[in-house]
């Protein structure tokens, strides 16, 4: 991953002196003017990657599961590299020999998020953080093109989300980005204020606050409030946008000292869609007050929610209703969020790239509106991170399944099955996605339309490719 490069960041010292590290190398020119020279180098750019560094930027040797980036310091130096952090316990097998400019840092990953933090705070455009249990990535990218109609935006790539991926973000900002979009996640306790000290947010927007992360959080309540921090850190009487059809989240904003901009389709929503048509491959129709008609080519009554958020804020910003309108039907689906994708003249709806109970019923309310289906199959794989409850929310997640066949494959395949029999539908547990894959294969025909749906940790990204339904 890569901080894109740009106007330059800093000068070696300056990087050095903002992560309060020391800096080192073997080899400094000692004629005063070349010496100069030397310190005066500038950084163009951060990557955590030697596969995608490029010349000028700073590297920064991370450790993972399964390798230390302080592995790859030469071969960054190799690359063009103008300068790379190395953790001090990790300095003696370089002293003497160094590759080349080193910073000298106790922890690689807390030097990355100091220096992002003091970037951060050189920059005077104004940042919207975007968190919530689901949504959050395409939301992200919708709020970001409405904001891009008026005037350069910065948007996280991807969902580069996390303690690395909110720095190499905020690395990227530059002079001329006027607005912002960074998107916020989370896999424990804190960590949400932490990434939002970081960035420093004058606006918020939260999607919701549904079951995802419930092992690590213990309860609704506290993913509720987990996610609300990013409120916290927006400054008194700021814009936070929040979905309205989230009772546990507009609960837990309730008394803080930020100005609540409400979404959706709940009849106190300050933004709410009106005249909704559901289009199936098409996407949707409605109108906002203030706004054109809007035609969303994305899939799902969720993302007309997601679109909701995106014109809440060109409405705070006065971004142009027409430019905003037509920035939201130019949107497309990512890989693995509700694409719609055609194999054997049966439609499949591949939603696998997240999964939590919440996406999962609005997935199913999507398969269940679906124009002209003739039979209608619900694929789905385990949920992940719900912890002790696990097995009950595939069980109640299962009876929303009313209008589909319920195939389930994994750990949760039983539990899956037990809830859609009690809805009334028909369910089949597979051993394995190599049969499951057979038995669909045979079941694909013209009027087919198969949903696709589990977290990205099921592995259904290989049932995809076992299809042959690669986009």
């Amino acid at each position: 991953m890569t901080a894109a490069t740009g106007a330059p960041l800093l000068t070696l010292p300056e990087v050095a002196r903002a992560v309060t590290g020391d800096l080192v190398a073997r080899e400094v020119p000692s004629r005063p003017d070349a010496r100069e020279a030397f310190l005066r180098q500038a950084v163009d750019g951060v990557s955590i990657d030697t596969r995608t560094l490029t010349p000028g930027q700073l590297f920064v040797p991370l450790r993972g599961g399964n390798t230390d980036g302080h592995r790859f310091l030469a071969e960054a130096f190799r690359r063009g590299a103008a300068l790379a952090f190395c953790e001090r316990e990790r300095y003696p097998e370089w002293e003497g020999h160094e590759p080349g400019p080193l910073v000298l840092v106790e922890d690689a990953t807390a030097a990355l998020q100091r220096l992002a933090r003091r970037f951060r705070d050189g920059w005077h455009g104004r940042l919207i953080g975007v968190t919530g249990s689901a949504g959050k990535t395409t939301t992200k990218d919708l709020v970001a093109a409405v904001l891009a109609t008026a005037v350069p935006t910065l948007k996280t790539e991807g969902n580069l989300n996390n303690h690395w991926g909110v720095p190499l973000t905020l690395l990227r900002l530059r002079p001329e980005h006027r607005f912002a979009v960074i998107e916020i996640a989370m896999n424990h306790p804190g960590e949400i204020a932490g990434l939002a000290a970081m960035a420093r947010p004058e606006a918020a927007v939260i999607t919701n606050a549904g079951s995802a992360h419930l092992e690590g959080l213990g309860s609704l309540a506290a993913i509720a409030r987990e996610k609300a921090s990013l409120a916290a850190a927006v400054p008194p009487g700021g814009p936070v946008f929040a979905g309205a059809d989230s009772p546990r989240l507009m609960a837990a904003l309730r008394g803080m000292k930020v100005r609540v901009v409400s979404y959706g389709f709940a009849a106190a929503a300050a933004v709410r869609a009106e005249g909704l048509t559901d289009l199936g491959p098409e996407g949707s129709r409605f109108t906002v007050a203030g706004f054109p008609t809007v035609h969303l080519k994305l899939v799902g009554r969720h993302q007309v929610q997601n679109a909701l958020a995106a014109l809440a804020v060109a409405r705070e910003y006065a971004v142009d209703p027409a430019a905003a309108v037509a920035a939201l039907a130019a949107q497309r689906s990512g890989k693995g969020r509700m694409e719609v994708r055609a194999l054997r003249g049966a439609t499949l709806l591949v939603d696998c790239y997240n999964a939590n109970p919440e996406s999962t019923r609005a997935a199913l309310a999507t398969l269940a509106g679906w124009p002209e289906a003739t039979r209608r199959i619900a694929v789905l794989g385990d949920m992940l991170e719900l912890g002790g409850d696990a097995p009950r929310l595939h069980r109640e997640t299962g009876e929303a399944a009313r209008d589909a066949e319920v195939w389930a494959v994994g750990t949760y395949a039983g539990e899956w099955a037990a809830g859609a029999t009690r809805a009334g539908v028909t369910a089949r547990r597979f051993a394995d996605q190599a049969a499951l894959a057979e038995a669909l294969r045979e079941a694909l025909a013209p009027g087919v339309v198969v949903l696709i749906k589990a977290s990205r940790g099921a592995g259904f990204d290989a049932l995809v490719r076992r299809l042959g339904a690669e986009a």
